[in-house]
């Protein structure tokens, strides 16, 4: 099949180029969209089955894995003319399903690598058991539990309103970087405030028994607890929208990122939807490869990533290039890309 290259154009034809750009992702069993970078290898979006991916790959290649499959709704998930099947809710199978996958995870994990996989109450548990035995449970490093608060409510239980991400480590050197999502520090706590020589506020505290007297500079912030409020999903008016159907705030994926990798680090996202890991890991200087089954997840990603990456290179700092690997993809065009109502970020 024909293959292609696209240099960058400048920002303000952004809307024609998108056009022109996602028609070829359709058409094209690969291109390379030329940023303007200088060097290095260029990022990945693939439309495969990840495993199928995996297996190309060598081993302990990758600093960072982040996962969001599939939750076992058993519903089509459908957002503004997208959508994707999610298989029916049955945790057994969905654990047989994902193993292959977690399995590959592992060996592609550098030492002080990390895999988070988000999942919510259907199958969590039983991935949890799984990556226990696979990573073993001195891996396993935090159960972080995203609390958002849009979308329906029953009247028959607590609204079920927050998502699980397991976070385990390929080693006990696994990398985390606090200093890079600190979050502020509450202004009314049980600790008292204090100027310290500076005349920079400190909250304070005495240990009963001890006497030992603990300070917190206020303006440094701290780590955030293993429980997230302070992240909404998105909601149908955010500026973020992109119209697919389980679309992942940036913020969320900018903690996750930046917590555990730095810049030229390689992440991975095997089950890409929108594109949120792959547009975050762009913006912040992190290499990534993207994957997904679903042609219009494909889609999607390329094109967030296509005009951020061409506002980037505008303001001269471009990212590495874009190559766009789509097998079969083009048998499947049969949408007018000139009519799309997708929204844009």
């Amino acid at each position: 099949m024909p293959g292609g290259v696209n240099k960058w154009v400048p920002v303000h034809k952004v809307g024609e180029h998108r056009a022109m750009v996602g028609s070829a992702c359709r058409m094209l069993n690969q291109q390379t969209i030329q940023f303007g970078a200088e060097d290095g290898p260029p990022d990945r979006l693939v439309r495969a089955d990840c495993v199928d991916v995996q297996r190309t790959m060598a081993k302990e290649s990758l600093d960072l894995i982040y996962i969001d499959p599939p939750f076992g709704t058993g519903k089509t998930q459908r957002n503004q003319g997208r959508s994707y099947p999610d298989a029916r809710d049955n945790p057994d199978a969905f654990v047989e399903w994902l193993a292959p996958c977690l399995v590959e995870s592992h060996r592609l994990l550098r030492a002080s690598g990390s895999l988070f996989v988000h999942l919510d109450y259907r199958s969590v548990h039983y991935i949890k058991v799984y990556l226990d035995a696979l990573f073993g449970r001195s891996r396993f490093v935090n159960e972080l539990i995203w609390c958002y608060s849009v979308g329906g409510k029953s009247k028959r239980r607590f609204a079920r309103k927050h998502d699980t991400i397991l976070w385990y480590g390929k080693s006990a050197d696994y990398a985390f970087y606090p200093e890079s999502v600190h979050v502020p520090r509450k202004p009314s706590s049980h600790m008292r405030v204090v100027m310290d020589e500076n005349g920079e506020p400190v909250q304070e505290k005495t240990d009963r028994k001890t006497g030992k007297v603990y300070r917190y500079p206020v303006n440094r912030g701290k780590i955030p607890e293993d429980w997230w409020t302070d992240i909404e999903l998105l909601n149908r008016s955010d500026k973020e929208r992109v119209a697919w159907p389980t679309q992942k705030p940036t913020r969320l994926l900018e903690r996750v990122i930046k917590g555990t990798t730095q810049p030229g680090d390689l992440v991975a996202d095997w089950f890409s939807g929108s594109g949120t890991t792959a547009v975050v890991a762009q913006r912040e200087r992190r290499r990534f490869i993207a994957t997904d089954v679903e042609p219009d997840a494909v889609v999607c990603a390329f094109d967030r990533l296509v005009a951020q990456g061409q506002g980037m290179a505008f303001k001269g700092s471009p990212p590495p290039d874009l190559h766009c690997q789509t097998p079969e993809l083009h048998n499947e065009a049969n949408a007018d890309l000139s009519g799309d109502t997708r929204q844009e970020s």
